[in-house]
């Protein structure tokens, strides 16, 4: 890759080694072609994109760049990627209604990035999950679930040109 591949970006191949990851772990449900990188986590419509719910979308959220961080010739530099886990609702408030896939969903997800390298990414060397509420209110009164998690990644990156 070289710097004027739009591929050769730390930050997308962070996205798409998220999308290569999940659909690695075969979300019973969920069809690899519903676990989907894009720009911002909302789907307007359920058929917006033509994608078979429930879905997964994977977002760049925001860079950090920690000046105090790295050394002589390189900068350390966190990647955040939002994963954001949708699925039909029906304003249903019992336990026994999805609640318990959803749950391992999450968990599935926790456990392959948590304190881990992020396969295919040479430069990330750890990550942290940071969960969001398990129930979106707001989602969950239009009849959807949602939840996510926030996946930071450290990378550090060779300060050259």
């Amino acid at each position: 890759m070289t710097w004027t591949d739009p591929a050769g970006s730390v930050y997308y191949q962070c996205l798409t080694a998220v999308q290569s990851a999940i659909q690695n772990i075969g979300l019973s449900g969920v069809a690899d072609a519903s676990v989907v990188v894009k720009k911002l986590p909302l789907e307007r419509v359920k058929t917006t994109d033509g994608l078979d719910w429930p879905v997964v979308l994977i977002t760049p959220q925001r860079s950090v760049l920690n000046p105090a961080a790295g050394d002589n010739v390189n900068d350390d530099v966190v990647y955040h990627v939002l994963v954001t886990l949708l699925d039909d609702d029906n304003q249903e408030s019992t336990l026994a209604a999805n609640l318990g896939t959803y749950m391992l969903w999450l968990q599935q997800i926790r456990i392959v990035f948590h304190n881990k390298i992020l396969t295919g990414v040479s430069t990330v060397y750890g990550c942290t999950v940071e969960p969001a509420q398990v129930v979106l209110p707001a989602a969950w009164a239009q009849n959807l679930w949602a939840s996510a998690l926030l996946l930071k990644f450290s990378s550090r990156e060779n300060r050259g040109t």
